[in-house]
C-alpha cells in the first residue's frame, strides 16, 4: 500500500481541499473498500497448497522470498549431511590400501625409481628397462653411469654382480645395463682412453687383420676385430686407417639352471660382464660341471662331424650337419673334468632345442650367437666354467 507521501496528494489545507467537502462520504467509502481489499490480499497464511504443489513439481527451492533453481541431483550427496568432495589427483592408491592418507600416497607415486633416472639421463646407451630394485646394491654403479663414466660404471656393476649378493631381479637389471654398455665399449668403434681393454692401431703397409692380432698379442680371433670395426672385407684395410683393437682375454660361465652362457672380459678383480646367450644342454642332464679351457687347435669353421653313436659322417657343407658352422673344443682342467673328451660348444640345425636338454652333452647355441663366442674365446687361454 502506498504511503500518503507517495500518493500525489497535497498535505496543505488550501482551496482544493475545501472544494471536495461535498464528496466526503463517498471518498471515505472508497478508502475503506481499498483498505479491505489490500488487507485480504496481503494477509499472511500458514500454508498454501496450490503454491506448494507447484514448487514441488518444478523442483525449485524456496529461500525466503527468492526462488533458486535446484542444481542437478548428482551434485548432492546421498546423506543428509553434505560431504565435501576433494579434488581428484592423477593417481591415488585407494583400492589396495584405502587406509593410507592421500598425501602420503601421492608422495609415494611421484617418487622416481633408480631405473627411471638411468634411462632418462643416458638414452644413448639404449639401456634395457627392467624391474626397479628396492635395494641400494646398484646405486654406486648407476650414479657413475649417470655421469657418463661408462668404464668405471661397468667395473662397479660387474664387481657387484660377481659378489653374488644380488637378488634375481637385481642381477637381471645389472646384466641388462652391462649389455648396453658393452654395445658401446666392446662391440662398436668407440675408443675410450680410460678403457684398459682397448687400444687404437694405425694400419701400416702390408698389414692384415690376422697379422695385427698376432703382432699385437691379442687374445681374440681376427674376425672379432673385423666385426667391431665394421670392416666388410678382411683385406679391405688400408695404410693410415685407425682401427680399434680389443685385447682380451674373454671367459665364459655356463649356468645349467638358466640355460645361459655369460661372457666376461679380463681377469680377476678387473673382469667385467659383456653379454649373455641362451644355450641348449645335454639330454638327461649329461652336460658335466666343472672348469674347462678352450683346447689348443680345436676351433673350427664349417667342421665335419662323425656321430659317436651311429658313426654317421657329416661333411663340412652338409646342411644337416648337427653341429652347425662353428666348433669350440673344451678340455677339462680340474680333477673332476680332466678325463672328459669330445665336449665342445657348437651351433645347431635345430634352434628349437635351445633352452632344453637335447644334445649328447655338448653346449649348443644359435648360429649367430656361437659365431660371436667363437670370435671372442681364445685357444689355450679362455676358460669355460659350467655350474
Amino acid at each position: 500500500m502506498a504511503l500518503p507521501s507517495q500518493g500525489g496528494f497535497s498535505s496543505s489545507r488550501g482551496g482544493s481541499y475545501r472544494r471536495r467537502r461535498k464528496g466526503k462520504g463517498f471518498t471515505w467509502f472508497v478508502v475503506l473498500l481499498v483498505a479491505v481489499g489490500a488487507t485480504w490480499l496481503l494477509w499472511p497464511t500458514s500454508s498454501d497448497d496450490g503454491a506448494s504443489n507447484h514448487l514441488a513439481e518444478s523442483g525449485d527451492v524456496v529461500t525466503g522470498e527468492t526462488v533458486l533453481a535446484t542444481p542437478p541431483a548428482y551434485e548432492y550427496p546421498p546423506t543428509p549431511t553434505p560431504i565435501p568432495i576433494p579434488t581428484p589427483t592423477p593417481t591415488v592408491y585407494t583400492i589396495n590400501n584405502p587406509v593410507l592418507p592421500a598425501v602420503e600416497e601421492v608422495k609415494e607415486e611421484t617418487k622416481p625409481s633408480p631405473v627411471e633416472e638411468v634411462v632418462a639421463t643416458a638414452p644413448k646407451l639404449n639401456v634395457i628397462p627392467l624391474a626397479a630394485t628396492t635395494s641400494l646394491n646398484l646405486e654406486e654403479g648407476m650414479q657413475l653411469l649417470d655421469k657418463g663414466e661408462l668404464v668405471q660404471a661397468r667395473l662397479e656393476l660387474s664387481n657387484t654382480l660377481r659378489m653374488g649378493t644380488l637378488t634375481e631381479t637385481e642381477e637381471a637389471q645389472a646384466k641388462g645395463i652391462l649389455t648396453s654398455i658393452s654395445d658401446t665399449l666392446v662391440f662398436s668403434k668407440t675408443l675410450r682412453a680410460d678403457d684398459p681393454f682397448v687400444i687404437e692401431y694405425i694400419v701400416r703397409g702390408g698389414d692384415t687383420l690376422s697379422g695385427i692380432v698376432s703382432k699385437m698379442g691379442l687374445q681374440v680371433d681376427w674376425r672379432f676385430i673385423q666385426r667391431i670395426n665394421g670392416i666388410k672385407k678382411a683385406n679391405g684395410i688400408r695404410p693410415g686407417q685407425s682401427i680399434k683393437l680389443v685385447t682380451g682375454p674373454f671367459h665364459a660361465i655356463v649356468d645349467k639352471a638358466t640355460y645361459r652362457l655369460d661372457v666376461y672380459l679380463g681377469e680377476g678383480s678387473d673382469q667385467v660382464f659383456v653379454r649373455s646367450y641362451k644355450v641348449g644342454l645335454g639330454e638327461f642332464d649329461s652336460t658335466p660341471t666343472g672348469i674347462f679351457k678352450v683346447r689348443n687347435n680345436s676351433k673350427l669353421v664349417n667342421p665335419t662331424w662323425i656321430n659317436p653313436r651311429t658313426r654317421e659322417f657329416y661333411s663340412a657343407d652338409n646342411p644337416e650337419n648337427p653341429i652347425g658352422e662353428r666348433w669350440i673344443g673344451l678340455q677339462g682342467i680340474d680333477e673332476r673334468t680332466k678325463d672328459y673328451a669330445g665336449l665342445g660348444i657348437h651351433g645347431t640345425v635345430e634352434p628349437q632345442t635351445i633352452g632344453t636338454q637335447a644334445s649328447m652333452g655338448c653346449i649348443r647355441m644359435h648360429s649367430e650367437d656361437v659365431t660371436q663366442v667363437y670370435e671372442m674365446l681364445g685357444e689355450n687361454v679362455s676358460t669355460v666354467r659350467i655350474k
